[in-house]
């Protein structure tokens, strides 16, 4: 009837065409994950390097704000030196009574006093200097309330 020599070399040439072709497909799926698989590692490079960048970013604002916040401390330091300065200087002195005495005088002081006061607020506005208060000899003869604002590093400890 029918010989098995023939059907077994059809049959295993069968499975070695099977077995290679299989092969060439598992090997071409594997290309395709592998090329699936670098690109997804260069996308997750690429994010690694902008979330370093942008912590390298973050540092550097946070130093800048803690810089910021140490100038405005010694600033508030120097102001509140100041306002104590001045605090003693009033206690100093009996104001009412000078008033009484001298009307016109108290009138006068005052006057000056809020003048020198609103240019402190408009030195600490931002405004620049006018020349005569650059010219002033010292901080406390271009503006008497604020001589902080003229000279920054005028110390009312010492002045």
């Amino acid at each position: 009837m029918f010989a098995i020599g023939p059907i077994i070399k059809a049959v295993s040439t069968l499975v070695i065409v099977l077995v290679v072709a299989g092969g060439l497909y598992y090997i071409s799926d594997l290309k395709a994950a592998l090329a699936i698989s670098q690109m997804n590692e260069q996308k997750l490079e690429d994010g690694i390097k902008a979330q370093n960048e942008l912590l390298e970013s973050m540092k550097k604002d946070i130093a800048s704000i803690q810089k910021a916040n140490e100038d405005l401390k010694k600033e508030n330091e120097q102001q509140k030196q100041d306002v104590d300065a001045l605090a003693r200087k009033f206690d100093k002195r009996d104001f009412g009574a000078f008033a009484l005495a001298n009307i016109e005088k108290a009138q006068q002081l005052i006057d000056r006093g809020v003048m020198n006061a609103l240019r402190c607020l408009e030195l600490a506005s931002g405004a620049p200097l006018t020349e005569e208060e650059k010219n002033a000899p010292s901080p406390i003869e271009a503006n008497r309330e604020c001589p902080a604002l003229i000279n920054p590093s005028y110390n009312s400890l010492t002045n």
